[in-house]
């Protein structure tokens, strides 16, 4: 299969701790475009100071836009009409409009489009429904995503960059109902805090699917909590870490089944270099709409959970 060269716009703490390495671990030639990092960055084949320019001289196939989510939108259509195959950070955008927009520009230029969510391509989620014993045995689900309160200069704390929890982790609650629910609603609750400014800080809700009762808290600033809990008529089947699995450390899934629990442990995998290994496997097949139904899907259920 063709090797792929990459383009980085935007050079954040994602890019520097886990896109980079896993480049330079998969032998994957990259350069970035920075306007605040001068220093040299080890791997890269070279170096802009502005995203204009690297998208005209950086002889990459594939943009990965690793950006403050405001800027998602501007330099995707760009790299898109220069002719890039384009990866976003999640969150691809801030409206159903503008993913639909993009994805047009996608299909007239015959380009890939993909929104980054990678936590899925760990091997955990597979046994997790094997264990269950597939979607129609799961009878209530339950997620939980905190973490410790963000720094002020965090952009994720910014309205004018389009922060906020259901920008940051509504991916993770809607791909978790995307993977384990049925698809018909029935009902949903939600009940969404903000801070003194306007800013979404935490979402809390209730998703009734007919079959399956799905809830979930995802919120900043509070005691860490990152699991995920499956019961079936017979199981409860609980996994740790489950929205960011460490690339060197193991997975314990824990299954309880009437008075006993076993533990199954679950390799640890590198979920980026998964999900970017089947980016080029369909670049190279020409599926390049493979995601944008799943986009839409997605974005679709972060949708009902804001209103």
């Amino acid at each position: 299969m063709k090797r792929y060269k990459v383009l980085l716009l935007g050079y954040s703490d994602l890019a520097k701790n886990r896109l980079i390495k896993t480049f330079i671990n998969s032998k994957v030639k990259f350069s970035v475009a920075s306007k605040s990092e001068k220093k040299k960055i080890i791997g890269a084949y070279a170096q802009f100071q502005s995203y204009e320019d690297g998208l005209r001289n950086s002889l990459a196939d594939i943009v990965y836009i690793s950006l403050p989510n405001a800027l998602h939108y501007k330099w995707a259509k760009k790299a898109l009409n220069y002719g890039y195959h384009v990866i976003i950070d999640k969150p691809i955008c801030e409206t159903l409009s503008k993913i639909k927009s993009l994805i047009n520009v996608a299909k007239k230029n015959n380009k890939l489009l993909s929104e980054a969510i990678f936590f899925n391509y760990h091997k955990q989620i597979v046994y997790a429904l094997k264990l269950s014993g597939g979607i129609k045995n799961i009878k209530y689900i339950n997620a939980n995503f905190v973490i410790p309160k963000l720094k002020k200069n965090n952009f994720r704390n910014s309205k004018k960059l389009k922060g906020g929890v259901l920008m940051d982790m509504g991916c993770y609650a809607s791909s978790v109902a995307d993977i384990f629910c049925s698809k018909k609603i029935i009902t949903k609750k939600t009940i969404v805090k903000k801070n003194n400014l306007g800013l979404d800080t935490s979402f809390n809700f209730i998703v009734d699917f007919s079959s399956q009762i799905y809830s979930g808290q995802f919120k900043f600033g509070g005691e860490y909590q990152n699991n995920l809990t499956i019961y079936t008529d017979k199981k409860i089947i609980k996994l740790d870490r489950v929205f960011s699995p460490p690339v060197d450390i193991d997975m314990n899934i824990v299954v309880k089944e009437k008075n006993y629990s076993k533990v199954y442990i679950v390799k640890n995998e590198n979920t980026f270099a998964n999900y970017f290994r089947e980016v080029t496997r369909l670049i190279s097949m020409k599926k390049y709409d493979y995601y944008f139904e799943k986009m839409i899907k997605i974005n679709k259920f972060i949708d009902l959970l804001k209103n």
